[in-house]
């Protein structure tokens, strides 16, 4: 279990690190910090860590995530603590290290002028369409293994571009964290925001799809092979009994 939470770590490292880094150098001269520029380096983040790591810890590298997936029944919740943790830390360390770098504040998200209600909603919208992706790719057995980390970068890229104006397009409780820990004043206070939005979204597109599935026979856990292990455990506990 500590080389998937720590592989869970790394993920999100990159995932975050990737974004703030570039926030911070697009002030450099011939720097781009263009929304545009934002959601493919997040998306492009999000596909290198899913290819690297996806097979180790099944790549959630979002605590939002990880929770739609023990709602769905996919991840086990005995160990859902274990990798929020390991999430959470690896955005924090990606912030502190973007802080040494470049300075504090960068990367931080907001939500824009309006009502909070807008900004909560984007981010459950945003999230719904992630997690929905994700859990298609990650847990039916009749998706190739080749697509997940495309399918799920592309999906952060059209996200941020549309959410990217609103609220930053964090979909990722760890992605805002650390960020708006360095940031402090507004970021912290809003960071609420961006727990509360991609939670709502995460549960319901989690539920949606297994509505959706069509039969537990297309099914597997996330990763599969913790699932699997921890069935025959309970199965071969209950023999003993």
């Amino acid at each position: 279990m500590y080389r998937r939470c720590l592989a869970e770590f790394v993920g999100t490292f990159g995932i975050v690190f990737a974004p703030v880094a570039l926030s911070a150098t697009g002030h450099f001269s011939g720097g781009e910090s263009s929304l545009i520029a934002a959601a493919w380096v997040s998306g492009l983040a999000v596909l290198a860590m899913v290819y690297a790591l996806g097979h180790i810890s099944a790549a959630h590298f979002n605590p939002a995530v990880t929770l739609g997936f023990a709602v769905a029944g996919r991840f086990p919740w005995r160990y859902v603590i274990p990798y929020w943790i390991a999430e959470l830390s690896g955005g924090i360390v990606a912030a502190a290290l973007a802080a040494l770098l470049f300075g504090a504040g960068h990367g931080a998200q907001l939500p824009a002028p309006g009502p909070l209600s807008r900004a909560l909603g984007v981010e459950a919208v945003l999230t719904f369409f992630l997690m929905l992706v994700i859990i298609s790719v990650a847990t039916d057995r009749r998706v190739n293994g080749a697509i997940p980390g495309l399918a799920i970068g592309l999906t952060v890229v059209f996200d941020v571009l549309i959410g990217g104006p609103v609220t930053g397009g964090s979909m990722n409780p760890a992605r805002s964290l650390g960020p708006a820990l360095f940031a402090g004043g507004a970021a912290l206070s809003a960071y609420w925001l961006y727990v509360v939005g991609p939670a709502l979204g995460a549960v319901a597109a989690a539920w949606l799809y297994e509505a959706l599935r069509g039969g537990e026979q297309h099914a597997q856990g996330a990763p599969n092979d913790l699932a699997v292990a921890l069935y025959e455990i309970e199965k071969e506990a209950h023999a003993l009994r």
